[in-house]
């Protein structure tokens, strides 16, 4: 079997696998209809998931249906993955329009973490590599909109740890004055977003915003910095030109995640009217 075929036949068993899952029980006549696939080989497709432990043949009138093993193929997937994967192109076209940087962080442990970054495609990126790096969730601007924004509770815990770490960090500091940490608080929500503290020697400036869950009651998700030259406009103009379209960036994301996750959901709660 060349390559080709061996593509063409993974697909063929993928396609196979989500048209059983979208369904209780599958008929071999209606599996045929779906995909167009001819009989003879969904039989072979078939028998193969079958052996491989990811599907069960129900009766001879009824088809087949998918086993609890397809949840394995799911187990990888977490909620920030998925919000990665869902962002990024959104991202891109964000900056394909506006020009400007922007980077996405999610919450782990003791700081924020640049999951995606539009650098690569804007033309006034910043010289600084900043993918994959930790950056902390009360001195940094895009650590600030998450940790404004995120629950009561998380907000607590974050607090307890930013206290407990090494007297020489920035999160420490700031943590050890319960003022200025509810100043920071009302300030990020009173504007809406937070806004970078800038070098006065450095040619840029930012602020960040928090992308919400979609639904009622979701918990955050993350948060999002936008850079701009300093030269070019100040922290009220980008604002006025820039903080709707980051938002709706950002709600485009969080319908994007919730739209993804239902489907996984949808997949554990069908598997469960099988059992």
């Amino acid at each position: 079997m060349d390559r080709d075929e061996t593509v063409h036949s993974v697909a063929r068993a993928f396609n196979v696998v989500e048209i059983l899952n979208s369904r209780r029980v599958t008929s071999l006549e209606a599996l045929h209809k779906s995909t167009g696939v001819p009989k003879p080989t969904l039989v072979r497709l078939l028998e193969t998931l079958i052996a491989a432990g990811y599907v069960h043949r129900v009766s001879r009138r009824e088809g087949y249906a998918v086993t609890e093993s397809v949840l394995r193929l799911s187990a990888g997937v977490r909620d920030r993955d998925v919000l990665v994967d869902v962002a990024r192109p959104l991202m891109d076209a964000f900056t394909l329009k506006h020009k400007w940087q922007i980077s996405l962080g999610t919450h782990e442990g003791d700081a924020l973490v640049i999951r995606a970054t539009t650098r690569h495609i804007s033309p006034f990126s910043r010289e600084q590599l900043f993918l994959n790096r930790r950056v902390a969730l009360l001195a940094s601007v895009i650590g600030r909109a998450y940790f404004a924004y995120c629950g009561d509770a998380e907000r607590e815990f974050l607090l307890k740890i930013a206290e407990a770490g090494p007297p020489d960090s920035p999160d420490t500091a700031i943590a050890a004055e319960p003022q200025r940490v509810q100043e920071l608080i009302e300030t990020v929500r009173s504007l809406g977003y937070a806004i970078g503290q800038p070098d006065p020697l450095g040619p840029y400036r930012s602020l960040a915003i928090p992308i919400m869950g979609a639904r009622p009651g979701d918990d955050i998700l993350g948060s999002m910095v936008l850079f701009w030259y300093a030269s070019v406009m100040n922290e009220h103009q980008a604002a006025q030109r820039y903080l709707g379209p980051f938002y709706e960036l950002a709600g485009a994301i969080a319908e994007g995640v919730s739209v993804r996750l239902a489907g996984l959901s949808g997949a554990e709660l069908r598997h469960a009217e099988l059992a």
